[in-house]
């Protein structure tokens, strides 16, 4: 899930800072640069893990920084594909769910990687699974089913899923394209107001789109709500127990009839 990436950089350190040592207001000023930042095709900046060199200070020419030519590592968030990690569900709707890290949101799964026979209930706002069809007719619409044999992903709920995959989006600056309208009087008026909405939404789609996302998978053994395994688990465990138990009798009895025979 965590990963050291290693990282070449000119730090400037103010002159207030000048009295610490040189290695802290460096480490200071590369956490304030990086710390909770994307880098792209890097992952999540976490904080500073240790710094490998450093060159001497060099002041500019009308600036009192100091400027450092520093290679450092960084702990980065970036989990690897098919990684299973655990996490609560933040939201959902029609598309799939949301998934929440605590300091990562942009966990996505989509609805054709959640386990089937599956369907969005619009009044729970939420996904639910159905562990066993009893038609066919409603394996094909599972809103059909009752509410007791429904398995709800509810929000706030830990969840255990895969990593697929992951990207990266590097927005850039400005409302985007499109072509104002030319003509003037009435006509040009409109095509200028329809030009400015539709750059309105093109800038609101560009600030609302995560700049690192990760799409997971809950449909597979073992994944989605923790809840629904923990019996499945246990279960198990007392499986085992009763045949190490049941093997540790068998063995004492075949004991005590070898015992019998060689007394005969």
């Amino acid at each position: 899930m965590f990963v050291l990436s290693e990282i070449e950089d000119t730090i400037s350190v103010h002159p207030s800072s000048f009295g610490q040592p040189s290695l802290t207001s460096i480490s200071d000023q590369i956490n304030i640069k990086y710390a909770n930042k994307i880098l792209v095709d890097v992952g999540l900046c976490i904080s500073l893990f240790d710094i490998l060199s450093c060159s001497e200070g060099k002041v500019r020419f009308g600036d009192g920084f100091l400027y450092y030519h520093v290679t450092f590592r960084l702990v980065v968030f970036r989990p690897f594909t098919q990684e299973v990690l655990t996490a609560k569900i933040k939201s959902s709707d029609e598309s799939g769910i949301r998934i929440t890290l605590g300091f990562f949101d942009d966990v996505y799964v989509p609805s054709h990687l959640i386990p089937k026979p599956c369907a969005f209930d619009h009044q729970e706002r939420a996904w639910f699974w159905l562990y066993e069809a009893r038609t066919e007719q409603i394996a094909a619409d599972p809103l059909l089913s009752q509410q007791e044999e429904r398995m709800y992903l509810d929000n706030g709920e830990i969840v255990r899923f895969t990593v697929e995959s992951d990207a990266f989006y590097d927005g850039e600056p400005g409302p985007g394209g499109g072509k104002e309208g030319a003509t003037g009087g009435a006509g040009g008026a409109a095509g200028d107001g329809q030009s400015a909405g539709l750059h309105h939404n093109q800038h609101t789609a560009k600030e609302t789109k995560p700049h690192y996302s990760i799409t997971a998978s809950i449909a597979g053994s073992g994944l989605g709500l923790v809840s629904w395994w923990t019996g499945a688990e246990a279960a198990g465990g007392e499986g085992a127990e009763y045949v190490e138990e049941g093997h540790g009798e068998y063995a004492a009895e075949e004991m005590d009839q070898q015992v019998y025979e060689g007394e005969e």
